[in-house]
């Protein structure tokens, strides 16, 4: 009896959630952007731009990019320039954590070589991420704080809810199961 409940509460949610197109963050932001989402996408410009890079060399085609923002840019998220053409799309993004490059796969028509070392490229502020994503959280800090304690709340808050019988520390030992057994 609790396992079919506890599936509805928490894990037959997130799972429909999941199968619903949203499985891993890579794989949404990588293939979704690059093949299929991208025409949507690319329809305009975004509302504002920010500074995101600026141009190091060319090299077989691409643009190769030091990153000046201090949060990391999406995998094929759109590259702009300052009046808001898109040139290309992020590509590879590499080097240390501190001092991170990227590249840039332009688009067609569009050559990498025709920019000279410090042109500033522009990115959509909603297609970065912060920097503490790809850094090992320390325990009990802000991995607890945001991500444990919003789903233990929002678990508690839905079972909370759910358990009408009363007995609330009593739920998953056996109370509901007698009840409804």
């Amino acid at each position: 009896m609790r396992p079919p409940r506890g599936g509805g509460r928490g894990g037959g949610f997130r799972g429909g959630r999941d199968g619903g197109g949203f499985r891993g963050r890579g794989g949404f932001g990588r293939g979704g952007g690059g093949r299929g989402g991208g025409g949507f996408r690319d329809e305009g410009p975004p509302s504002e731009v920010v500074e995101v890079a600026t141009f190091m060399h060319a090299c077989e085609g691409d643009a190769v990019t030091k990153l000046t923002n201090e949060k990391v840019p999406f995998f094929n998220a759109p590259i702009y320039l300052k009046n808001m053409t898109q040139i290309g799309k992020v590509d590879e993004i590499f080097g240390p954590i501190n001092e991170a490059y990227f590249s840039i796969k332009m688009m067609e028509g569009i050559v990498a070589t025709s920019y000279s070392a410090g042109d500033k490229f522009y990115i959509d502020p909603r297609k970065l991420l912060p920097l503490a994503r790809f850094l090992p959280q320390p325990k009990g800090q802000a991995q607890a704080g945001r991500g444990g304690g919003g789903r233990g709340g929002g678990r508690g808050g839905r079972g909370g809810g759910g358990g009408f019988r009363g007995g609330g520390g009593f739920r998953g030992r056996g109370g509901p199961r007698g009840g409804r057994g």
